[in-house]
């Protein structure tokens, strides 16, 4: 058996909590069982004074590697003593078969931008960062440089019909990833689990307030509670055995009729006005074209997410 190690650059750094530095998760990729860890903390010595400028330490096993002349960026600490950091680049770690290397890689390569692409999918619907700030290049290619040890010297794999990169770094985030939180989105990634489709539509909210697209982020957002109230009503008449459900649903359609119905069944939503909170907004964008400011668009997202987490706790599809 060989190990197979990828740097893997994220499409932007995670923004992550000090349990979670470090730390080493195991992942999937189509049967290819493997291994993540971020870089740690640097060493702090407890008179130092602003030491977060010191870079984090890589994974073990790449701590010595170099581009370029110099030692790898991993990323850095952003907070001290808390040691909160921005991390930009991660190590995964492949057991392989020895004469099976070359093949092991390209199947590596033609599958891991879907893998990450649904592990920074639920970053971002469980800790929220990356859903507010502008991006810099929103067609920037994911990307994961494969290397493994010949006669104790690296040597690249280079992927079919590879393109280089563009590396673009943004560290404006918003909430810490966790261990935990690292492990469950790693986990769903690795099952191949889908977000449920009313989270798909708010992750296209998120992406629109990103490109300053209020308007397109309020839409996105109202549809995404409706098809989340839809999916939750549906499950609710069925639950009861109602047999006029359907009926039901087409008597009180649309998302105005989905919140009286939701309010009638006595599902349990946070006590607010949501005319005025999230149907008001909505309507005048779509039937006056109004136009929309970032303050607003933040408040109809966040009154969209707190019905959406609290209807449809489970952000995933079940397999």
């Amino acid at each position: 058996m060989r190990q197979i190690f990828g740097v893997v650059s994220f499409t932007e750094p995670l923004y992550c909590a000090a349990d979670s530095l470090g730390k080493t998760i195991s992942i999937s990729l189509q049967g290819i069982e493997g291994s993540l860890t971020l870089p740690s903390l640097p060493t702090w010595d407890e008179s130092e004074k602003n030491s977060w400028h010191k870079p984090l330490l890589g994974p073990l096993p790449a701590r010595s590697w170099k581009r370029g002349g110099e030692l790898i960026f991993w990323g850095c600490p952003i907070s001290y003593p808390q040691g909160e950091a921005s991390v930009e680049l991660a190590l995964f770690e492949f057991l392989v078969e020895s004469g099976n290397i070359d093949a092991t890689a390209q199947l590596i390569y033609s599958n891991f931008d879907d893998w990450l692409q649904l592990f920074e999918q639920y970053i971002k619907l469980i800790t929220k960062q990356g859903t507010k700030n502008n991006i810099l290049d929103p067609n920037r290619t994911k990307n994961i440089d494969l290397v493994f040890y010949d006669n104790c010297q690296l040597t690249s794999i280079v992927p079919s019909n590879r393109e280089e990169p563009v590396v673009i770094i943004e560290q404006s985030v918003d909430e810490s990833l966790h261990l935990n939180q690292l492990e469950y989105a790693s986990q769903l990634a690795s099952r191949s689990c889908k977000p449920h489709l009313h989270y798909q539509m708010l992750l296209e909210a998120y992406s629109a307030r990103r490109r300053n697209d209020y308007r397109k982020a309020i839409i996105e957002a109202a549809t995404a509670l409706e098809i989340g109230l839809t999916t939750r009503l549906e499950e609710e008449l069925k639950l009861r055995g109602v047999s006029f459900g359907e009926k039901l649903l087409q008597k009180f359609k649309m998302l105005s009729g989905r919140l009286e119905l939701a309010k009638l069944l006595e599902i349990p939503l946070p006590n607010k006005n949501y005319y005025e909170l999230i149907l008001n907004p909505r309507n005048d964008v779509i039937h006056r074209a109004t136009s929309p400011d970032k303050n607003l668009t933040d408040k109809v997202i966040f009154e969209v997410e707190e019905i959406l987490y609290s209807i449809s706790p489970q952000v995933h599809v079940d397999e």
